[in-house]
């Protein structure tokens, strides 16, 4: 199978119900060795302010606009910033051209001061899959998969992520079914 690295994988309806219902999610790394990717359309509990004074720094208006996302059920207290390229920091992982991936602390400290990348969002935790297993899922059908662009994972609206993805794939999402099969 090809490399979903760089693709948005849409829950379908089968997924209701669980940690994973409704969820879009980007896909950062996707190899033989398994896939990793963050939730982008669940905000969480702690929002930009709150993490700003967890982290020791000032909470300073304007910075706080950055969007604090649960990015999954894995290593829920490990936090990730996926950012443009334009600021770069010792752990950044180039996911796709313009975009990073930064998990450490000074990263965090950046994405809430003024000096921060132009378009960059905060998710604590992870979506992991190991050998195989997305695979497996997919071809039972739990998942959509679209390409990802940057105008979805920054400047879509969180809430409207899912919609906006379906109306750019032609889907009502009301109209999928949620088992597959043949009569």
């Amino acid at each position: 199978m090809d490399s979903l690295a760089h693709s948005f994988l849409i829950a379908m309806p089968g997924l209701a119900g669980t940690y994973f219902g409704n969820t879009v999610i980007y896909i950062c790394q996707h190899d033989n060795n398994g896939a990793m990717g963050l939730v982008i359309n669940r905000l969480a509990r702690m929002n930009a302010r709150r993490l700003a004074r967890r982290l020791g720094q000032d909470p300073l208006p304007g910075a706080l606009e950055v969007p604090v996302h649960e990015g999954g059920p894995m290593a829920a207290e490990q936090g990730f910033v996926l950012h443009t390229d334009d600021l770069a920091f010792d752990t950044s992982v180039e996911i796709a051209t313009g975009i990073l991936l930064s998990s450490s602390p000074d990263a965090l400290q950046a994405a809430l001061s003024l000096d921060k990348p132009d378009y960059s969002a905060i998710f604590f935790g992870y979506a992991g899959w190991g050998p195989g297993q997305l695979e497996s899922e997919l071809d039972d059908n739990a998942w959509l998969t679209a390409p990802a662009n940057r105008h979805v994972v920054f400047e879509v609206p969180c809430e409207l992520r899912r919609q906006h993805l379906a109306k750019t794939l032609a889907l009502d999402l009301r109209m999928l079914a949620a088992r597959t099969g043949h009569a």
